[in-house]
């Protein structure tokens, strides 16, 4: 399926720019004039700002399509990186509602969600999905793409170890530890058990990757 009018597309990419733009710089301090720098080391954070960076490049190849082929068909940009991103922020959604959530009811059940934290996490992810679902030719994903989109993940892992040995994120994780997330924490897990988790992981990003390459293929007139 997909709704062959680039009008429809860009009024829904710019809604859901705006909304996620807006959400970032607010939950980054900016409307109260700091900056908070340990933003850039969580995944929900990153993962966010490459969903608001691609509806940006959505927009403006939608815009120039409008001006070059006019109204009637669809617009979009690489389908690696499209889907790419859209696998990182589901990613993202899953665990959060999956593990996080229930985990944080469990320490505290009286705690609420935040704006942001709904809009990161289900607002966002959801908007993505839909605009690959509604206005992108579909079988344009190869086979192999799950293996280059998990590149970007263990690029990101390579850097929370780095991160992890200067005092950048003392803050983080409530003097707990020095990594962004629990379950690479080497130092208190063992090696073993870290090696483990990011196994785990990549058995996770490769099924979820593999199921939107056969969603991908279904075909509906």
């Amino acid at each position: 399926m997909c709704i062959k009018n680039r009008f429809i597309a860009l009024f829904y990419r710019v809604i859901f720019f705006l909304i996620g733009i807006i959400t970032l710089i607010y939950d980054f301090g900016f409307f109260n004039g700091i900056f908070k720098k340990t933003n850039l080391l969580y995944f929900t954070i990153l993962s966010n700002l490459f969903c608001s960076l691609t509806f940006f490049g959505l927009i403006i190849k939608t815009i120039l399509d409008i001006k070059k082929y006019g109204v009637r068909g669809s617009s979009s940009i690489s389908p690696h990186i499209k889907g790419g991103v859209m696998l990182y922020i589901l990613i993202t959604m899953s665990v959060y509602h999956f593990i996080l959530i229930p985990y944080a009811l469990h320490i505290n059940p009286y705690q609420s969600l935040r704006i942001p934290d709904v809009v990161f996490h289900y607002i966002i992810p959801f908007a993505m999905l839909f605009d690959w679902l509604m206005f992108d030719e579909k079988g344009r994903f190869k086979l192999f793409d799950p293996f280059i989109w998990i590149c970007a993940p263990y690029i990101y892992v390579a850097f929370i170890f780095f991160q992890s040995r200067f005092e950048i994120a003392d803050r983080i994780n409530a003097h707990i530890s020095r990594y962004v997330y629990i379950f690479l924490d080497i130092g208190s897990l063992g090696i073993n058990l870290v090696i483990k988790n990011i196994l785990s992981l990549t058995v996770v990003f490769l099924i979820v990757g593999y199921l939107i390459i056969f969603v991908d293929r279904i075909r509906i007139d």
